[in-house]
C-alpha cells in the first residue's frame, strides 16, 4: 500500500490551532498543581503532540515537483 498523504491546504489553520493550545497548556500550567484539570492536561497535551506530528509530516511533504528540492 502507498502511504497516505496529508492534505496541506489547511496547515495554516492547524498551526493556529496548535498555538492556542499551547497558549492554553501555559495558562493551565501556571496554577497550583492542586488547582489543574488533570484529565484536561492529558487529553490536551496528547492532542497538540498528534497536531505537531501531523503538522511535521505536511512540512515534509512540500516539495518541489521538479527537483525535489524543499520549498
Amino acid at each position: 500500500m502507498t502511504k497516505k498523504r496529508p492534505i496541506t491546504a489547511f496547515q495554516g489553520v492547524f498551526e493556529e490551532k496548535l498555538e492556542r493550545m499551547k497558549k492554553s497548556l501555559k495558562e493551565e500550567l501556571k496554577k497550583a498543581k492542586t488547582e489543574r484539570r488533570k484529565d484536561w492536561l492529558k487529553s490536551e497535551i496528547k492532542e497538540a503532540k498528534s497536531l505537531r506530528n501531523v503538522l511535521r509530516e505536511m512540512a515534509n511533504e512540500k516539495s518541489c515537483p521538479h527537483c525535489g528540492g524543499k520549498l
